[in-house]
């Protein structure tokens, strides 16, 4: 033990960063899935109000279009636009995710005949 000179502080120092690297990198990745994996359950269920309102202008005989409401869907404030496109029924929402990014999705649909 007496020849070491410091190779255990050498030892234990690089073990240290080795350790401190990771942590560094690990941290800020689960922040960014944990930030993601609300964005998709956000992106879902907003996706899922979408279908759920598009449907009575899907099958009104004549739909009164354009339209467009404000919705909040869990905390989060959405914005749906309803207007025709050719022969078809286009409503597309807008909401800013968790990520403090504005999202947009759009959906089609056959006017019943």
């Amino acid at each position: 033990m007496r020849n070491n000179k410091g190779f255990s502080f050498v030892e234990s120092l690089a073990a240290a960063s080795i350790l401190l690297m990771v942590i560094t990198t690990l941290v800020p990745l689960s922040s960014l899935l944990f930030s993601e994996r609300i964005s998709m359950q956000q992106k879902q269920t907003i996706h899922n109000e979408l279908h759920h309102e598009l449907q009575p202008f899907v099958w009104e005989e004549d739909p009164s279009l354009p339209h467009t409401l404000s919705k909040t869907i869990k905390e989060t404030e959405a914005f749906f636009q309803f207007t025709t496109e050719n022969d078809l029924v286009k409503g597309c929402v807008t909401w800013e995710n968790a990520s403090k990014r504005t999202d947009q999705f759009c959906l089609y649909g056959y006017p019943e005949k």
